[in-house]
């Protein structure tokens, strides 16, 4: 049951739910039951933290009860965002304005993710990880420890688009670490982009990438390696 609270204007927020005496609220945010909100948090306007799963009468989406939302110590989450029951958000992440995390996806410390991007279920994002304005992060991918993806990037996970066997699991992309993938660039259920690799803008990447490898087109072919000075630390 939500109650309302005067430690912000509008604050609509579960009985259970403890907030440190240092949690920043903007106004009119909700937050359900359960959720675990780390010191120094802040929450701006409109934000919804731990939203219960709604799922459609077709979806094949596991329906067990979900843990609580966590959020980790000095984490932001932007106007608007909505973070669902499940999800884990790291110490010190950004979540960006109008962002979307669902149930079971987690976000490593210190990652940024940009306004109006949407994290679907069951996806795992590394720490220091940076994905940018309005991209779309199908369930069941992994992005691995500062990976970067560009605005507008779309992966998927269902070659079938949605007519696969209820025997036959989803399979979202693997970044891994470090790699880069250009704006506007679409990546193929289940496809590999190896740790340094580097994807160029709008393209389409239909098989794995090798480490370090600098790919681009459509479909995304290997160009040349990633140059030493361009290693991320060098």
């Amino acid at each position: 049951m939500l109650r309302a609270s005067d430690r912000a204007p509008g604050l609509a927020i579960a009985d259970d739910v403890v907030l440190p005496h240092d949690v920043e609220i903007g106004a009119n945010v909700v937050i359900h039951a359960g959720t675990a909100i780390g010191a120094g948090v802040r929450i701006q306007d409109g934000a919804i933290l731990g939203k219960p799963a709604a799922l459609g009468a077709l979806s094949k989406a596991s329906r067990e009860e979900l843990p609580p939302l966590v959020l980790g110590d000095g984490a932001t989450v932007g106007a608007a965002a909505v973070l669902s029951a499940g999800a884990a958000i790291g110490p010190r992440v950004l979540v960006g304005d109008q962002v979307f995390v669902r149930e079971r996806s987690a976000i490593g410390e210190r990652s940024t993710v940009g306004r109006g991007t949407s994290i679907e279920n069951d996806v795992v994002i590394g720490a220091r990880a940076r994905i940018q304005t309005n991209c779309y992060i199908t369930a069941f991918s992994e992005l691995e420890d500062d990976v970067f993806v560009a605005p507008c990037v779309m992966t998927s996970n269902d070659m079938s688009a949605g007519r696969r066997r209820r025997t036959e699991p989803l399979r979202g992309p693997v970044l891994r670490r470090a790699c880069r993938v250009g704006v506007g660039a679409v990546l193929l259920p289940g496809v590999e982009i190896g740790e340094e690799a580097f994807v160029g803008a709008g393209s389409i990447v239909t098989r794995d990438v090798a480490a370090r490898s600098v790919s681009y087109g459509a479909p995304a072919r290997h160009v040349r390696e990633v140059a030493d000075a361009e290693l991320l630390g060098t």
